[in-house]
């Protein structure tokens, strides 16, 4: 899903105030605003520059984005936060976790929920950040909130109509979260989604649940080994499934088979990496060798093609 902030390699913190963030020529980044952390990678060129608008208040943090190019996106929402957010526009391929996305859906995630998209240009949302605390506190009197961890757009009840009705007022006037009854409405709101909202579980979350894990066991089997360009074998034997599962599960989660994810992830990181290094003192092969790569020329010809230059013109231009 889209990130409440945009930035290039690195991570940034912001207070409660309203502003715009825009974002184009950048690869690999992690995104860190109110408290939630997306990780991307990038999966083409770019077709223009990606916004995200951020307002809020302690009741809750509001972003109202814009994709300008594709991408991958993962994160983990921290144990004390929810996170609501509605589909403004849904551009063909764009994935949660196996779910096709579409305009005016609305998700609730609850402390603990991971989650992978598929992000292509196009896509837009707002999301709302809201303490999980402070909906547990305005829940007394009304219920007991169950936090559950589904991927799953939600019901169509007169509680989510009603919030879909106020993220797209603040879609149009983001800067309404810095009015203190404003916000404090909009996150009952929230509350009231979640107390309406408690469906048992079904084999297709379940399946999607299975996927998830998959992918994420995945991608910790090639971070702590550093296996850069993992074999179909290799996955297989890290999550205990058969190829077909992997290969299914990482369709399910982030739209392409397990080898094409990592070969995008693979020259994210190469990318980061070049233009963060001192060109006086780092070479292109110093770089690529630390990842493993052994075949310089085929590896350049593929850099080429996913970001229309060449390692050693991206190594210059720090």
């Amino acid at each position: 899903m889209l990130s409440t902030g945009l930035c290039g390699s690195q991570s940034t913190t912001v207070a409660f105030v309203a502003f715009t963030v825009e974002a184009d020529e950048v690869d690999n980044f992690v995104t860190a605003v109110a408290g939630l952390t997306i990780d991307y990678v990038r999966t083409d060129r770019g077709h223009g520059p990606s916004r995200t608008t951020c307002a809020g208040s302690s009741e809750g943090q509001l972003s109202v984005g814009s994709m300008g190019f594709s991408a991958i996106a993962s994160t983990e929402v921290p144990r004390d936060l929810v996170v609501f957010a509605l589909i403004t526009s849904a551009p063909s391929g764009a994935l949660w976790c196996g779910q096709q996305l579409d305009v005016g859906q609305l998700y609730a995630y609850c402390p603990g929920t991971v989650f992978y998209a598929a992000e292509p240009a196009g896509l837009s949302a707002t999301m709302l950040t809201v303490p999980a605390a402070a909906l547990e506190r305005q829940s007394q009197g009304f219920g007991e909130l169950r936090f559950d961890k589904s991927v799953e757009p939600l019901g169509g009840r007169y509680a989510v109509e009603h919030m879909k009705c106020l993220l797209q007022v603040a879609t149009a006037q983001p800067t309404l979260m810095d009015d203190a009854l404003w916000s404090q409405g909009i996150a009952d709101a929230g509350m009231r989604v979640l107390l309406e909202n408690r469906a048992p579980q079904t084999d297709l979350r379940s399946r999607r649940l299975d996927s998830r894990t998959i992918v994420s066991d995945s991608i910790a089997f090639v971070e702590a080994t550093r296996t850069f360009q993992p074999t179909l074998s290799e996955l297989c034997r890290s999550t205990c499934a058969s190829e077909s599962r992997v290969r299914q599960a990482f369709v399910d989660v982030v739209g392409m088979p397990p080898i094409r994810y990592f070969h995008y992830r693979l020259l994210n990181q190469l990318r980061t990496d070049f233009l963060l290094a001192d060109p006086t003192v780092e070479s292109v092969t110093d770089i690529t060798e630390s990842f493993g790569v052994s075949h310089p020329g085929r590896f350049a010809a593929r850099y080429r093609h996913a970001f229309d230059e060449l390692p050693s013109e991206t190594l210059r231009r720090r």
